[in-house]
């Protein structure tokens, strides 16, 4: 009964909790590391097809209202005036910091947000009539019976067949400060901001201590449960120091090798087509990326996935070194011999009867008389 015992705690609990443990110690290599990310958004490739065509409709969607729509094709030439690059990827970075501020406790609120507040004081500035000059080329011709201006409007989303691109950028840049007075000095990216204290009712002990060392305190007790019940099963299904030892071994070389597996194929094409069916599916506020951008979030992903892999192939090699070593020192470890006292043999079928107490025997006494010299015989 020992050993079918300790083989039901292997296969339900032993093997599922081994999983899940070498998966977070893999997956806690990279997670909540700020660097991983950093490297990931600092990459200008990202940025530089953003400006093509997202980043235009999404400032389109968010803060120009519909009066003032202006054709994304042009608004993107004339952004490319004040946005650059760099000032996306140093937008992802700052972002990037505050998420783990927060997480590790150092701020307690995490308000995720695009601060355009640069772009305005730039537009107000040098920048202003380079934006209404590269926004007057871009513009479309109007359309016979269309207005230039929208009712409502403020600025031009057209320019009239008779309007010099001069004039256009004339106007436009007359019409910039109003047009910027409609703008917020920031773009929220979050419908509400989160405040730990209010969620955890003003433990900011509390909040520090899960947000700093969570994924540790989690890594922690998983993998000590599950020493616990390894432990079990080998102390019931081993007999010997021998058969422990290979309990110890064969149950963990299993989850090791899946572990390593896993990390094998999260670092092939198999996955990088996982992630591109997962990019196409992507929606920003239900409108699709481009496709330009698709491609250049793929090639960045790669990078991450190599990174993922390594996890995954450092925590099950490491697990499948200890499982062979557990191994090989229980195959060298002599076999114990149990001693089984001697029984008695006797007939089959006839009853075992004891063998017989000696009795102690009186001790041997000396005659009392030589005894005599036989008769008849002469000297």
């Amino acid at each position: 009964m020992r050993k079918p015992l300790a083989l039901f705690l292997v296969v339900i609990l032993v093997f599922p909790m081994m999983i899940a443990t070498l998966s977070v110690i893999s997956v806690s290599a990279w997670v909540l590391d700020r660097n991983f990310y950093t490297d990931l958004l600092g990459d200008e490739r990202l940025y530089e097809v953003l400006l093509s065509e997202d980043l235009p409709n999404y400032f389109g969607r968010r803060i120009v209202t519909e009066a003032d729509s202006i054709p994304a094709g042009a608004l993107s030439h004339a952004l490319r005036e004040i946005v650059t690059p760099e000032y996306l990827r140093g937008e992802a970075l700052r972002i990037v910091d505050d998420v783990f501020d927060f997480i590790e406790g150092r701020n307690f609120t995490l308000d995720l947000y695009l601060d355009i507040a640069p772009l305005k004081a730039a537009l107000r500035g040098e920048a202003g009539p380079r934006f209404s000059r590269a926004l007057a080329e871009a513009l479309p011709t109007c359309a016979a019976g269309q207005e230039s201006v929208a009712p409502g409007g403020t600025i031009q989303r057209c320019r009239p067949s008779d309007v010099s691109v001069d004039e256009a950028t004339g106007i436009i840049n007359a019409a910039l400060p109003l047009f910027l007075d409609k703008f917020p000095d920031r773009i929220s990216l979050e419908r509400n901001p989160i405040d730990m204290r209010v969620e955890l009712r003003g433990s900011e002990f509390v909040t520090g201590f899960f947000g700093a060392n969570g994924l540790s305190l989690a890594v922690f007790i998983l993998a000590a449960i599950t020493a616990a019940f390894w432990f079990t099963a080998a102390l019931i299904g081993g007999e010997s120091r021998r058969g422990q030892l290979l309990w110890l071994g064969w149950p963990l070389i299993v989850p090791a090798v899946l572990i390593f597996l896993i990390g094998l194929a999260i670092n092939s094409d198999f996955s990088a087509n996982w992630v591109r069916f997962g990019l196409n599916q992507a929606r920003l506020e239900g409108v699709e990326y481009s496709a330009e951008f698709r491609q250049a979030l793929l090639e960045v992903a790669r990078g991450a996935l190599n990174t993922i892999s390594n996890g995954f192939l450092m925590a099950g090699g490491v697990a499948g070194a200890i499982a062979l070593g557990l191994i090989a020192w229980g195959y060298s470890t002599p076999a114990e011999r149990r001693y089984v006292p001697p029984m008695s043999s006797a007939p089959m079928g006839s009853p075992m009867v004891a063998p017989p107490v000696p009795q102690p025997q009186p001790p041997a006494q000396p005659p009392s008389e030589p005894p005599s010299e036989p008769s008849g015989t002469s000297t």
